[in-house]
């Protein structure tokens, strides 16, 4: 069996059962320092709403500035990518450079190169062309020589013309000594030929070492023109190679910048978004003043700024106002907004208290049944609660405030009047 406490008007602490059938089980005086306790309640409304308020209000506040921290953030980012990127297209274009010399020095020596292939392949034809006239020459030579040699031998074959030769030949000693100085001649003639082929052979010879010569150099030529065109390109596929990395990397820092510049667009946009929705829900719960439908269909018991005096005979100046209704009517959300409280509240009972941006809040108290939590999002006419008997046992009617910041409003100036009645009027 659970026991319940309540207050009578004349200080008096009543104790009883909430258990079906159940009656009053004692009656005793209550003592100062329960009614100072419970008196405290009274006034916490105010300071808690307030803080739930501040805590609400701060939500937004802090969504914007988270907002514009990561904006702030994605600067930097953007600025330190567009120094990199700019750093990476100065060295680009360095390398371009370097590339276009290295083009113009690779370009140069491949004309080298041809230039010293073609004077190789001219220089190979004049060592073939001196060849092949030393070999005519040569044979040549060798031509002569033999038949020299076979001159000289008849000459000594027939040997000096003596005493023998003149009285036993047919011929005259005229005849004989013309033809011994004609076989001279000719002897000495073929002499003559040797030795012109012998120099023409030595100058050939000449012509030909010096050639070859030549040949060495220009060979060693080209290969120093190709080993500095190998090296040549080695360079530049390094220089080639390091161009595309930085290209990429370049790349990479314009896709980063692209990227960051989106979210930064897109935060912006959110927070655009963020602020124009506040001023939506602002401008939306101004334009519905005098139209906005009451929590609960009821008689308004307890006007604003009314002085009030409870169960308990504690008297106080009224921040809302109170509707009275039946039990078991659901109270209704007024407007679209955030649940920022929704628990028990001593000397209030059960409240919910709703953000509708702009720091406009709706309290509604001495709810029997809680039927949102803490961050729901509701419509109006989102069921947040239920009427009770239990939850009016000492201040009577829902209890209902409309706030803008710390500031109490008159909920007739916003409510619907047309729904709700006063004690003494007729209904519809």
């Amino acid at each position: 069996m659970k026991a319940r406490i309540i207050f009578h008007k004349a200080g008096h602490l009543l104790r009883y059962c909430t258990s079906p059938g159940a009656s009053i089980v004692a009656l005793r005086p209550m003592g100062h320092r329960a009614t100072l306790l419970l008196l405290c309640g009274c006034f916490l409304l105010p300071a808690i709403a307030g803080a739930v308020a501040r805590e609400a209000d701060r939500e937004p506040k802090e969504k914007i500035k988270t907002f514009r921290i990561n904006i702030q953030r994605l600067q930097e980012g953007i600025a330190t990518q567009q120094e990199q990127y700019l750093e990476a297209t100065n060295k680009e274009k360095s390398l371009l450079q370097e590339l276009e010399t290295l083009d113009r020095r690779l370009s140069d020596q491949v004309a080298r190169l041809k230039t010293l292939l073609g004077r190789l392949s001219s220089q190979q034809v004049l060592i073939t062309e001196k060849e092949r006239e030393l070999t005519e020459v040569r044979a040549e030579k060798d031509k002569v020589q033999r038949h020299l040699l076979k001159r000289i031998n008849a000459y000594y074959k027939m040997g000096n013309i003596g005493l023998l030769n003149v009285i036993f030949s047919a011929q005259t000693l005229p005849e004989l000594l013309r033809f011994h100085d004609s076989f001279q001649s000719l002897i000495e003639y073929d002499q003559n030929v040797v030795a012109t082929y012998r120099k023409s052979i030595a100058d050939l010879e000449r012509v030909t070492r010096s050639l070859v010569l030549e040949k060495n150099v220009l060979s060693n030529f080209i290969a120093q023109s190709v080993t500095e065109k190998e090296n040549i390109d080695a360079t530049k596929e390094e220089k080639e190679v390091l161009l595309q990395h930085i290209r990429t990397r370049s790349k990479l820092h314009r896709q980063a910048i692209k990227e960051m510049e989106r979210a930064a667009t897109d935060l912006t946009a959110s927070l655009l978004a963020l602020k124009k929705k506040e001023e939506a829900n602002e401008q939306g719960f101004l334009r519905r003043k005098g139209a906005l439908p009451p929590p609960v269909p009821g008689t308004v018991i307890t006007d604003f700024n009314q002085a009030t005096t409870n169960a308990l005979g504690i008297e106080k100046q009224s921040e809302g106002i109170a509707i009275e209704a039946p039990n078991g009517t659901p109270v209704k959300a007024i407007f679209p907004g955030t649940v920022i409280y929704a628990g028990y509240l001593r000397g209030y009972g059960n409240t919910v208290i709703v953000h509708h941006g702009f720091q406009y809040y709706s309290i509604t108290s001495r709810v029997e049944k809680i039927l949102v939590a803490k961050g729901d999002e509701v419509n109006t006419g989102t069921v947040v609660g239920e009427l009770g008997e239990t939850a009016t046992l000492i201040d009577k009617g829902l209890y209902f405030e409309i706030r803008h910041r710390s500031d109490s409003l008159d909920p007739m100036h916003w409510l619907d009047t047309r729904k709700l009645q006063t004690p003494g009027q007729n209904p519809g």
